[in-house]
């Protein structure tokens, strides 16, 4: 019987990192990039009315804004639109996301027939859940 003698090699291999630098760089390039940032102010002029209790929705998640400025100017999540095309832009929001809560923040200053419009349009894209933005009250 001959038995024969294997060595085997206990060093372990060594895995190249010269790259990862490159490769980090490469990372962060590409992210900064293509991440879009939004702005967090709209700029509009509008003055919410006040009301002696109010409760703060702390969802961001499950929201849809619908501004109406001064200039009586209607803005649904930062896009101007008409007021006639209020349904056909939250309509499919709806039918993505059930559990949409629209929040209309109007000037106080603004024509109620205005926010009239509004309302029947959100009822025609079935957008139910609705409620009124308003200022804290000031102690």
């Amino acid at each position: 019987m001959r038995k024969s003698i294997i060595r085997r090699s206990t060093q372990m291999p060594d895995i190249p990192t010269a790259s990862t630098a490159d490769i980090a760089f490469l990372l962060i390039l590409f992210f900064m990039v293509t991440t879009v940032f939004r702005p967090t102010t709209l700029n509009l002029n509008y003055k919410l009315p006040t009301a002696k209790s109010t409760e703060r929705i702390r969802m961001r998640r499950h929201v849809a804004h619908v501004y109406v400025d001064n200039k009586n100017m209607v803005y649904i999540d930062d896009n101007l639109v008409s007021e006639e095309l209020v349904a056909a832009k939250i309509a499919p929001k709806v039918w993505e996301d059930p559990e949409l809560i629209t929040i209309i923040n109007v000037d106080e200053n603004v024509n109620y027939g205005k926010v009239d419009v509004i309302l029947d349009q959100l009822k025609e894209a079935k957008a139910f859940k609705i409620t009124f933005g308003t200022e804290r009250p000031k102690e």
